[in-house]
């Protein structure tokens, strides 16, 4: 049998989530959101750089159109979005100087 390519070539991301955006809906794109998140405190230790990304990537989730036919998860990503700007303000407003 034939393994017909055209679908990964042409929309590589739709074909590749597939699966998984069926089964838990345009919720599983906070999965790999929080990983990276995750990784980036990890890595970094520093809870600014996290909150700016969870600012960044909540704002660029919201505001794109792939969540055309559930317009509740805009709220969802907005809200996302908001507690990343929390964490911003909480940092500016509890930092310290150490030196």
């Amino acid at each position: 049998m034939p393994i017909n390519g055209s679908d990964l070539i042409s929309n590589p991301w739709n074909t590749t989530f597939a699966a998984y955006t069926d089964v838990l809906g345009s919720a599983f794109w906070l999965i790999p959101v929080s990983f990276i998140a995750v990784a980036l405190y990890i890595k970094t230790k520093n809870t600014v750089t996290v909150s700016a990304y969870i600012l960044a990537s909540g704002i660029l989730l919201a505001s794109g159109n792939i969540f055309m036919g559930t317009p509740e998860m805009v709220l969802v990503y907005i809200i996302f979005a908001v507690l990343g700007l929390v964490g911003i303000l909480l940092n500016i407003f509890f930092m310290k100087n150490y030196n």
